[in-house]
């Protein structure tokens, strides 16, 4: 059986990024937000558009870069609390 075409099923790793359904949760967080503005503004088709064009624009932003990358973005931009895997400010170099 190929086992390519069923890894999104299980993790396969304790080190493996939680999902929800077949997306990664920071992924899937980017769609269910539009999601629920839409439902608020009485808009849902038009804002899951949105969302799922959110969703997929962030995750190509996401490919091939570090797995804690929604915390980064989070801190540098939103204001958010520190992650405790980032490093001071000062150090310009990233581990990891």
């Amino acid at each position: 059986m190929d086992e390519k075409r069923f890894d999104h099923l299980v993790p396969q790793r304790l080190d493996d990024s939680g999902k929800f359904l077949f997306w990664d949760t920071d992924v899937a967080m980017a769609f269910v937000v539009f999601v629920m503005l839409g439902i608020l503004v009485s808009q849902p088709i038009t804002c899951a558009a949105i969302g799922a064009f959110a969703a997929y624009a962030y995750n190509r932003l996401k490919s091939g870069r570090h797995p804690g990358l929604a915390a980064h973005l989070a801190y540098w931009h939103l204001g958010l609390r520190r992650p405790r895997e980032l490093p001071p400010s000062h150090l310009r170099e990233l581990h990891g």
